[in-house]
């Protein structure tokens, strides 16, 4: 992890720090030294330091306990989903493979798998011809660019925020502008780690529910649960995937 790099960016302390509590550099019950001390060792100004610091705190990463000091909380106790969708903000955690715990994103994706098909449930309720056309049209998209994981990824994306949209629900849409990173990372580790075929076969999955659903023949709960099972099966390849992944780095 290149420190100074992280350092310079806008929020480089705060982001610094984020990833110190995230892979455990800063333990869980560990006090911190004095805030000049502190500043001094990581080569910062101790007013920023300050600042970042009560950040934390209101992340409830950080009890700042006064005229005792600054103690390291369990980010999994303590922290929300800021946390997480802070940290998958940040252009390191996105570009650096070595820093992203494979175990989390396991943990990550099998929670969207839970969550995600019952969003769609709800926007399927709502679905007009014309949001159907589109949604369709995204999907043919995405299978004319079955080898350009990029484009996959950015229409995948879009048609997140279609299904976001038709859901037509508050706390949905509030979770979904919440966890706004960190889907878009797990899209991206998705359609990384998945062979064309597995990519493929998703994608038609999908193509054969909306045009059964254009048509009238589509047993809505049906289908979220059959949409259930291959995102399952996408997790499972993902796990083998990185499970090789993790073995290949091993010395």
């Amino acid at each position: 992890m290149n420190t100074n790099k992280i350092l310079k960016s806008d929020n480089g302390i705060f982001n610094l720090l984020l990833i110190k509590l995230y892979t455990r550099q800063l333990k869980p019950g560990e006090k911190l030294p004095p805030l000049r001390a502190f500043a001094k060792e990581l080569g910062v100004d101790p007013a920023s330091l300050r600042i970042a610091l009560k950040q934390l705190e209101m992340m409830n990463l950080l009890d700042i306990r006064r005229s005792d000091g600054v103690y390291i909380q369990d980010f999994k106790e303590t922290g929300g989903l800021d946390f997480l969708t802070t940290l998958f903000s940040i252009k390191e955690i996105q570009e650096n493979k070595t820093i992203l715990d494979s175990f989390l994103v396991d943990e990550i994706m099998a929670f969207w798998t839970a969550t995600y098909p019952e969003i769609m449930f709800m926007a399927s309720l709502r679905y007009s011809s014309l949001d159907l056309k589109r949604f369709l049209e995204i999907l043919n998209s995405q299978i004319a660019h079955i080898d350009n994981i990029e484009k996959l990824i950015e229409l995948d994306i879009l048609a997140q925020e279609l299904v976001g949209k038709l859901a037509n629900n508050l706390m949905v849409s509030l979770f979904l502008n919440s966890v706004t990173p960190m889907l878009q990372k797990m899209t991206d580790v998705l359609y990384r780690n998945l062979s064309r075929e597995s990519r493929l076969h998703f994608l038609q999955v999908k193509k054969e529910g909306v045009c059964r659903l254009m048509n009238g023949t589509l047993d809505l709960r049906v289908s979220t649960e059959k949409f259930r099972n291959e995102m399952e099966k996408c997790r499972k390849e993902i796990r083998k995937s990185i499970a090789e992944d993790m073995f290949d780095l091993q010395p």
